[in-house]
């Protein structure tokens, strides 16, 4: 006999409800633990009868085996939780669309921000976020080249390096005599212990002489400073999410950055925008910043067959989001996101080749045509200047060797253009709509 997957668990349980209950659903909750194995949790008078509570235990303890916690524990009414809000009032339980009037609370250990409502809209300050599924596509550089962009526009911009586990902004723009005492991996841990405030941003932040001569301003909070000590030790604990006490009842590591965003605000010279450059993949930085934070997300990918495979898992996933509504509303997450080709070669066949993958990735995130009468979904077709419309990035291997640092070294500024100017101008857009850039 075949042994029950992960992957069949869910439809076996919502078979065994739905041949119980037909058409008429009560309210479900499929609660799936860290394991993931499987409760029902059904409002107290969705059944009468012991006898039918205990035959439907037993019905969902047999369809699940090995993804069953037990008969005890398989069916719950919603009296017999300690904390009822806890599960139906949680903000990580998401409708599933095949199936009415039933939802599904998946215990993650990991990447739970994926599916949850922004924490604000908008950010405390213009915000951008640089994300990646693979690294190695220029996803930093491109960042720390706008940020020289914006300066030359005067606008005050600090870059902040969110890849903790492979920090690099701070070697693209600063040498070892500017970088700061004190980095984000030390105001997080801090941040963790309540002590964000009293933990001065200035410490933290390393003034870039690429921007010395513009009328703009660069700043850099790097991941680590010159006086960061136990650097591994603190890194293994900024994503530990702790207790509020309050409503939320715990901050997390989206909690923490919105924190910041709101120091960074506070600052007696007030930046113009704040660029986060996210790590690459699918980890709990970068669910915390494309979702939560209200940001304009830049999503950095070659052309190849791995990038497009990656964005289609997590559109898949992105379609239960709590930020993604029917007709896309001025809110929905999907307007916040945005493609940029990287390292295209310069031919229109190879941009044309790419909007045609992008929007074939991106249809998946996207609303389908409506079937009933009234019905206003969004729908985009190739060619509109929807998400999956890139913004481009050519192909130049000189990229590679540009030296932001040394000032002898630095690249002529018409170099930079020829390769970046059209990303420049329409991410400058996006991060300052009302502006004429």
């Amino acid at each position: 006999m075949n042994a029950l997957r992960f992957d069949h668990a869910l439809p076996a349980v919502l078979a065994v409800i739905k041949q119980r209950f037909g058409e008429k659903l009560p309210a479900t909750t499929v609660v799936r633990d860290a394991l993931g194995m499987l409760s029902v949790v059904l409002p107290d008078e969705a059944l009468t009868d012991a006898s039918d509570w205990q035959g439907l235990a037993v019905d969902l303890h047999r369809a699940l085996a090995r993804y069953s916690p037990g008969e005890s524990r398989v069916l719950l009414r919603i009296g017999d939780l300690i904390d009822p809000d806890d599960v139906v009032q949680s903000p990580d339980r998401v409708p599933l669309t095949d199936v009415p009037n039933t939802w599904l609370l998946d215990r993650l250990q990991t990447n739970q921000d994926w599916l949850r409502k922004p924490l604000t809209l908008p950010p405390p300050l213009p915000t951008a976020v640089a994300f990646s599924i693979k690294g190695g596509v220029g996803r930093t550089t491109a960042f720390a080249l706008w940020a020289w962009h914006l300066a030359r526009l005067g606008k005050n911009v600090v870059l902040v390096d969110l890849d903790l586990e492979a920090p690099g902004v701070a070697g693209v723009l600063l040498d070892e005599t500017r970088l700061p005492n004190y980095g984000l991996v030390d105001w997080l841990v801090e941040a963790l212990v309540g002590q964000a405030d009293d933990f001065p941003l200035e410490e933290c932040l390393g003034e870039c002489a690429l921007s010395g001569d513009e009328p703009g301003r660069i700043q850099v909070l790097p991941a680590l400073g010159k006086k960061t000590r136990e650097y591994v030790s603190k890194l293994g604990r900024c994503y530990v999410p702790t207790l509020a006490g309050e409503n939320p009842p715990f901050v997390g590591l989206a909690e923490r950055l919105q924190a910041l965003l709101q120091q960074l605000a506070r600052l007696p010279a007030v930046p113009d925008a704040i660029l986060l450059d996210a790590r690459a993949g699918l980890h709990d930085v970068s669910s915390a910043a494309v979702t939560r934070l209200g940001a304009e997300v830049f999503m950095f990918a070659r052309d190849d067959y791995q990038s497009w495979q990656a964005y289609r898992l997590l559109f898949e996933h992105l379609r239960s989001a709590l930020s993604i509504e029917w007709g896309m509303p001025d809110e929905d997450l999907r307007w916040r996101l945005g493609m940029v080709a990287a390292q295209v070669e310069p031919t229109e066949a190879a941009r044309r080749r790419f909007v045609d993958r992008s929007y074939e990735t991106w249809s998946g995130l996207y609303d389908e045509e409506a079937d009933t009468v009234g019905a206003t979904g969004q729908v985009f077709s190739r060619d509109d200047d929807g998400p999956h419309q890139p913004l481009f990035i050519g192909l130049d291997p000189r990229v590679r060797f540009f030296d932001l640092i040394d000032p002898l070294q630095r690249p002529d500024w018409q170099a930079i253009s020829q390769t970046f100017e059209g990303f420049f101008e329409r991410a400058t857009s996006r991060l300052f709509p009302l502006e004429d850039n």
